[in-house]
């Protein structure tokens, strides 16, 4: 891990970071389990050590963290690149509403979109049911009229 991260010096140091990533700013990382094995006098003995696995994307942010800390400190730089709140956080309060504005107006316009579609299938089912409608009433009035036509001895009671 320390060759991967340009700058890092110690183990120690990207623990701490690590722990500081995970309590301030809700982070999680993986964790294995890898074996270890101990030596007695008289056996040998394999044990097991919970491990942080970093990814590649983990190690990419490490090494923007490293770049970041002589400009921002060392807590500042790791919230910008942990913490998904960050941005919110850092923004003023004109900023901030003019950022939660934008995200409502943006709710606001697919609510507006889904409510003219629903407007559009309301139509076309009112359509269809007036047409049925019609199409009912012309089969009432044909079977109207074919009992009206047959008369005579030969008619058929029903």
């Amino acid at each position: 891990m320390l060759e991967k991260v340009e700058g890092l010096n110690s183990l120690s140091t990207l623990n701490k970071w690590a722990n500081f990533i995970q309590k301030e700013c809700n982070y999680s990382f993986h964790y294995d389990y890898l074996p270890f094995s101990s030596h007695t006098r008289t056996k040998r003995t394999i044990h097991h050590r919970k491990t942080r696995m970093f990814t590649a994307e983990e190690i990419q942010k490490f090494q923007h963290v490293m770049n970041l800390i002589p400009a921002l400190g060392r807590d500042t730089s790791l919230r910008k690149q942990f913490d998904s709140r960050y941005p919110l956080d850092a923004m003023k309060h004109h900023e901030l509403m003019a950022e939660i504005i934008q995200q409502v107006d943006i709710q606001l316009a697919d609510k507006e979109l889904l409510i003219q579609a629903l407007m559009e299938k309301y139509q076309q089912l009112q359509r269809n049911y007036e047409a049925l409608e019609q199409r009912f009433i012309q089969l009432e009035e044909t079977l109207t009229m074919q009992e009206q036509t047959s008369s005579g001895w030969f008619r058929r009671k029903r």
